[in-house]
Formats: C-alpha cells, structure tokens, sequence
C-alpha cells in the first residue's frame, strides 16, 4: 500500500485493514468522514487536518463549510504545492488532531471490484494516529509538526472505543447495503412493470391493427379472384395476389414467429420472379431495375421463398426511396458453397454513424419508420442460413450485400 516507512505502518494496519475482509459503501464511508468533521465545523473548533480524497461526490458541503472555519488549518494532500512526493498508490484518508479528539481514517477504492466499497481503518484519540502522521508528513513541504504536536487531548489505548465504532459501522453498513438493494429491486420492479404495461398495449394494438388489415386483404383477394374470372389469367393479377400474400405474411410475423416453409428453388428464378413486381413501382421514381446474372447454371437454394421475397423487396424499397432516375442493379454470383446476391444504387451516401445502426432493432432514418425493416430481414435470412451485410456506401454507390448457401444437393 505504501512504498516507504511500510514496516511502521504495516504494523499500524494489519489489525483491522488489510488482515479484514470486511468492505464499507461510499454511502458508509461519507457518513463516517461528515461524523468525523461536523463537530470541528459546528464548533469552529481550532485544530488540524489533513486529507487526501480523490473524489468529494457526497461531503463537499462539509468541505466547503470547514474552508471558512478561522481556526482550521485544513491541507489537501492531492495540492502539490504543499507535497513533495505522493507515493500513497490509490489510498485516501483523513486525519484530524485538535483540542477535542484526534482520529485517523484510511480507505482504498482499488481493492474494490466494482469501485463502490472498500476496505476501512479508523483510530480516535489513539497514539496511531501519530504514527500515521509521521509517515505523511515526511511527505510535505511544509512543517506541521508543531501545529499537529501542540494538540494533547488525553491520549489512551482506547481498543474497546475503536471496536465499538467499528462494529456500530457494520450494522450501519448493512442497513445502507439492504436499503440501496431494496431501492433498487424497487426501481427495476417499477420500470418492468412500466415496461410490460407498455408492451401489452403495443401488442394489443398490434393485433387488432394486424386483424383489420386482414379483413381488408381478404376483400382485396375477393376482387382480384372476380378479376381473375372476368379477364382470365393476368400477369397483374397475380402480381396483386402475390402482394397480398407478402403483406399477410409480415402481418403473420408481427404477431408470431411462425415456422419457415423451405424448399429447393432455382435462385434465379426467385429474383427474375420478385423484379417483375419491382418493375410496377420504380417508375414512380423514374428508377429502372437491372439484373446481371454472373452465376453459370442453375443456383439451387433451400429457402423460403415467400420470406426470401420480402428480403429483396425491403432492400430494393429502400434503394428506390433513397435515388431518382438511377438505375438499381441485382447481381448474382456463386462459389463452391454459396449464393451471392448484391444489390446496388447510385443514391445518397449513408451516413458513416448510421451505417452502424442500419441492422439494430428500432432504428430508423425515416420520420414515420419503426426502424424494422433491415432487422427483420437480418433474422430472415439467419432463420434461412443466410446473412446480410452493407458492402459500402460512398459518393458514387451503395451496394448491399445477401449471402446464402446453396442447397447440399447441388453442392454434392
């Protein structure tokens, strides 16, 4: 603990410091120091003290106080204009010595795990805290052995004293220890209450929104099956069809986690198959869609196909929301184990702060967003295998990235 004079202060401290395991609270140890210093301040009682506290959170209004006190000489041993040397490691402690009593109190934060309790040592009208003076003041610039000498309160080994507050001090501990964990089981009961609360409205309201809408898809597919009949098989027809399934099966998702519906599928195809309907809105925006094939043969992937759709409507969504008069390009490539497919425009570059966010649950750039989009298709394409990824984004482009592995049969 200290790198000179440790014979003498290790036999000063092995009685209660460092040989006992007992460890105090902040709380514990600025009600001890306010203890300590209050009747000199109340009192404007002439005497000596030195300190050295590395953080004052808690007792700076019995510091200030004392600070215009007439008759106290008070020395901070943190101020090196008064310390030659400060080779005392993490140690705090106060020392007092005047007419009325004299007392020592050293601590140590460092021994803690968390930084919050430490280890204590306390002596009132004790020749030890002579002791623990003579290591301190070789240590100054200035001579306070007069000072600190010229106060005799009656000196006596007052053992039976020092164990007394010492154990008055654990079951304060203890009460301070019960009450800040009761404080704050209490809190964390309060705020998972509000939280449940509020989670329970969210999917009440997510369930009857998910109810409503329904309703209202089930009347959209009556009309597109009476379109069907009237005009026979249309491309638009089932292209409107296909939507509403992709929105009953988002609406699905909000509510459960359903199981996936996998099967093999020509990657290819599910791409060509999902621009078909990319083709209907991208004009709104004068964008176009472009597909680059760079894969030979056939791509073969175990997926399901419905959610896998969702995942490429979502990015080429955001592609054509954040570009005009571009053109938005799907590349697919392949290697021995793997489907690679890159999606890119020419848009406005993404933000390099947000650029780490785009994956995470709730965030969103967008005023009126629910930040779910790219999440949820992160947790498609993990429940598929598969993983998504943000290649880069700079002036000239923005290319994502959807990796998924290709089926063991057409491995083998």
């Amino acid at each position: 603990m200290y790198k000179n004079n440790k014979k003498s202060l290790k036999n000063f401290l092995n009685s209660e410091y460092d040989t006992n395991d007992e460890f105090f609270s902040k709380r514990t140890v600025n009600g001890l120091l306010r203890s300590l210093l209050e009747p000199i301040a109340a009192n404007n009682a002439k005497s000596l003290i030195i300190t050295r506290f590395k953080n004052t959170n808690g007792i700076e209004g019995i510091i200030k106080r004392l600070e215009y006190c007439s008759n106290v000489n008070m020395y901070s041993f943190l101020d090196f204009d008064i310390i030659s040397k400060d080779d005392l490691i993490e140690t705090e402690f106060l020392i007092i010595t005047s007419h009325r009593y004299n007392a020592v109190l050293i601590w140590d934060y460092s021994d803690s795990n968390d930084k919050s309790e430490t280890k204590l040592c306390i002596r009132v009208n004790s020749k030890d805290v002579n002791e623990v003076f003579e290591i301190v003041k070789d240590r100054l610039k200035i001579n306070l052995d007069e000072e600190f000498y010229s106060y005799r309160p009656e000196r006596r080994e007052n053992a039976l004293l020092n164990d007394a507050i010492y154990n008055v001090l654990k079951m304060l501990n203890e009460n301070i220890k019960e009450n800040d964990f009761n404080s704050k089981e209490q809190e964390a009961l309060i705020n998972k209450l509000q939280t449940q609360n509020s989670l329970d409205e969210i999917n009440a309201n997510i369930r009857y929104c998910c109810h409503e809408i329904k309703n209202q898809l089930g009347v959209l597919d009556i009309y597109a099956k009476i379109l069907e009949k009237k005009f026979g098989e249309d491309n638009n027809i089932g292209l409107i069809r296909k939507s509403i399934s992709l929105i009953r099966l988002q609406l699905d998702d909000l509510r459960a986690n359903d199981n996936l519906n996998f099967e093999e599928k020509d990657l290819k195809e599910v791409i060509k198959s999902s621009i078909q309907v990319f083709e209907r809105i991208l004009p709104e925006r004068n964008n176009k869609i472009k597909f680059v094939d760079c894969a030979k043969g056939k791509v073969i992937v175990f997926i399901d196909e419905e959610r896998f759709f969702a995942i490429l409507n979502n990015i080429v969504k955001n592609a054509d929301e954040s570009t005009q008069n571009d053109e938005i390009e799907i590349r697919i490539e392949a290697d021995e184990k793997y489907a690679k497919i890159f999606i890119k425009n020419h848009g406005e570059k993404i933000d390099e702060q947000i650029q780490t966010k785009l994956f995470t649950e709730g965030f969103s750039t967008k005023k009126n967003g629910w930040g779910l989009g790219l999440n949820i298709c992160k947790k498609y394409l993990a429940a598929q295998l598969g993983s998504i990824s943000l290649v880069k984004s700079d002036d000239n482009e923005t290319e994502f990235l959807v990796t998924i592995p290709l089926s063991q049969k057409a491995v083998s």
